[in-house]
């Protein structure tokens, strides 16, 4: 999604762009230009990820009793944004940080190929090359994930409610049709509820 995107501009080179969407975590809002913190994760970024990525897992999910699965459902939407959020900023730090390279992007959208490449690094205790420095890892990720989850606690239960209507309707344009649930997306409006201090993560947000 976010490649695709950096790489369908055609007035701003993808490095350049990725940067701009990193600054003040621009990536989460539904306008970059004009951050407007009550619209925090509400961006396409996120609603089409959480759409794709937890919501259409969700709906329809079968009613355990003894397993309270209904206040499952609820209460880990603000763990799905956080894991949202921080795929969105490693993706776009791959490309701002030069460690992914989009290949011929002067090209005609049409016909441009787009080439990714992860640079190795070399594990001084095997002796061998490995991509594993740029991995998604709990190590190097965890510590941002909780950040972005608190963040999202701090919403409130009506304000993330609001924000699962508004990735829900992602599974009902084309293209969505597959997801694994049989049921409405409508079910997903009335789903919502419900670290570590980190001023630059959570004054941000």
């Amino acid at each position: 999604m976010v490649i695709d995107f950096l790489n369908s501009n055609r007035d701003t080179p993808p490095q350049s762009l990725a940067k701009l969407f990193l600054n003040d975590f621009a990536f989460l809002y539904p306008n970059p230009e004009k951050i407007d913190k009550a619209e925090t994760f509400r961006s396409a970024f996120v609603q089409e990820l959480l759409a794709t990525a937890h919501l259409a897992q969700i709906i329809g999910h079968t009613n355990v009793p003894a397993l309270d699965t209904d206040t499952l459902v609820e209460s880990g939407i603000t763990g799905a944004l956080g894991l949202c959020a921080v795929s969105l900023e490693h993706a776009f730090s791959l490309v701002a940080e030069d460690t992914i390279t989009i290949n011929n992007p002067e090209a005609p959208t049409a016909g441009q190929r787009v080439h990714l490449r992860t640079p190795k690094s070399l594990n001084k205790i095997t002796g061998k090359e490995t991509g594993t420095e740029h991995t998604f890892s709990f190590a190097k990720w965890g510590p941002k994930t909780a950040l972005f989850i608190q963040g999202a606690n701090k919403k409130g239960a009506a304000s993330i409610q609001l924000t699962m209507s508004m990735a829900s309707k992602y599974l009902k344009k084309p293209g969505f049709d597959n997801h694994n649930s049989t049921d409405s997306a409508d079910e997903v409006d009335g789903c919502a509820t419900s670290g570590i201090e980190s001023p630059s993560v959570l004054e941000s947000l």
